[in-house]
């Protein structure tokens, strides 16, 4: 009896044991349920309030947006009213009665006196002879443009023959050593560009040659009438070498050259033609063919690393993609032409640079601004490449500069050239000569015969004309 009260009692007390329990946890449970409530709530405001913070600063980026543009319509407003003014003036400049009648004085005088004719040269002779001073009207000192932020101008000291039409084209060819393919270079320009059609300057700067080039350039130039020099001290490199002679051009359009190069008949008439296309139009390269006659460079492109290569190098010179003019992101500087104001308006080339990827960086800076950068595919130059010595010394450093610099801008459309043109990109794998041996001379007198039908010319540059003497000395330049 007493063992069946015991039992009754313990069912009892764990029966509302159980109850209490059970209570418990249901109240673990709602508390857990609204505490999970609550931080969703807080989530959501947080949320919330990114929103409000995201939509405040994209309305103080279009109300900085809609200011930007509100001042470009203005500053745009006021350049077209300039540009109407200026165009306003210079159509009454033309219309003027002192400008018909100078036009058509100069116009008579280009008849009777064409450039390049014994007349025209028996002219200048008599107006430098009789001039009342000759230090101020025959000669002067180049101006320097101006130059890009960040660099010092320097006074280039230059003196040369003031005539009375300047040249259409400044052809400028820095040099050092190797005289054999200077001399050549000179009188392929002689025999492929007309100096009665085409008036032209062309303009040596001897970079520091250490071997006979001083002699012959001495004798080259004082025996034409458009030739000048500029010596440098010591050797300072592509881009100051060009730059320095770019600074004495006086040519409307500047066309850069290599002294390693063979230029055939019609080569820069053809680029000129190109350049005329259009207003965009900024560069125009040539094509370069190896003296085998395999293209050399028909364009620059760039591939996955954004590394820029002569796209086609190695291909035979008569594939389809060498008879197209094109544009491309960046032509080589071993021939290249360019208006001459358009080359200072971005500062010439970047002497940063080192013998290599100025050309390419020259390219970039005038597409940033619109321009086009076009190859004519019927402009051919035969190209040695890399006839001076150490010429790929700093590739990698500058290769590096031109990624830093342009990285973003860099479009990879090598591949996809290949890929419009049908060419396997494996069909390019070719090395072209680091140096030249003394062989190679045979090699360019051989090049001259098929191209020029007939012999080198093995005498010493003599005076092509029996016109007056240039009197365009050559100066020295201090770096």
């Amino acid at each position: 009896m007493e063992n069946r009260d015991k039992t009754r009692r313990e069912h009892e007390r764990d029966r509302v044991t159980g109850s209490v329990d059970r209570k418990t946890h249901a109240g673990a449970y709602a508390e857990a349920h609204l505490s999970g409530i609550e931080s969703q709530d807080d989530e959501k405001e947080e949320m919330f309030l990114d929103q409000r913070h995201l939509i405040a600063d994209l309305r103080k980026e279009l109300e900085a947006a809609n200011k930007r543009n509100e001042d470009a319509s203005r500053e745009l407003d006021l350049l077209t009213r300039e540009k109407a003014e200026i165009e306003a003036a210079m159509d009454r400049i033309y219309r003027s009665t002192g400008w018909r009648f100078v036009t058509g004085i100069r116009k008579l005088k280009s008849r009777l006196l064409p450039p390049g004719s014994w007349r025209r040269r028996l002219y200048d002779s008599a107006m430098m002879r009789f001039a009342p001073s000759r230090e101020s009207n025959v000669a002067r000192t180049e101006e320097v443009p101006s130059q890009p932020a960040g660099r010092v101008a320097s006074a280039v000291p230059f003196t040369q023959s003031l005539r009375a039409e300047p040249p259409y084209c400044s052809i400028i060819i820095p040099v050092r050593n190797r005289s054999m393919f200077t001399k050549a270079c000179l009188l392929a320009i002689e025999k492929s560009v007309p100096a009665d059609k085409l008036p032209h300057e062309v303009i040596v700067v001897d970079d520091g040659s250490t071997d006979d080039t001083p002699a012959l350039l001495t004798a080259w130039c004082l025996s034409r009438v458009n030739a000048r020099v500029l010596r440098m001290r010591q050797n300072s490199g592509f881009a100051r070498a060009c730059n320095e002679g770019a600074r004495v051009a006086r040519g409307r359009y500047i066309v850069l050259l290599n002294n390693d190069t063979l230029p055939t008949p019609g080569w820069l008439e053809k680029m000129l033609e190109l350049a005329a296309v259009e207003p965009q139009v900024g560069i125009v390269g040539s094509k370069l063919l190896f003296p085998d006659g395999r293209i050399q460079h028909v364009g620059v492109a760039f591939d996955e690393g954004k590394n820029p290569g002569h796209i086609y190098r190695g291909f035979p010179g008569d594939i389809r993609p060498a008879k197209v003019s094109r544009e491309y992101q960046a032509v080589t500087g071993a021939c290249l032409l360019v208006d001459r104001d358009l080359f200072w308006s971005v500062g010439g080339l970047d002497e940063t640079y080192e013998n290599s990827y100025e050309d390419v960086d020259l390219c970039l800076k005038l597409r940033a601004r619109g321009c086009r950068i076009l190859v004519c595919a019927d402009s051919a130059v035969y190209h040695f490449e890399s006839v001076s010595e150490n010429r790929h010394a700093h590739d990698f450093r500058n290769r590096a500069l031109l990624k830093s610099r342009w990285g973003n801008s860099i479009l990879c459309d090598m591949k996809s050239w290949y890929a419009k043109d049908g060419v396997g990109e494996d069909s390019t794998q070719f090395e072209a000569h680091q140096t030249y041996p003394s062989e190679e001379e045979r090699c360019l007198e051989d090049l001259w015969r098929k191209v020029y039908r007939g012999p080198f010319p093995q005498e010493e540059l003599v005076a092509v004309s029996s016109g007056p003497r240039n009197d365009c000395v050559t100066s020295k330049i201090v770096p």
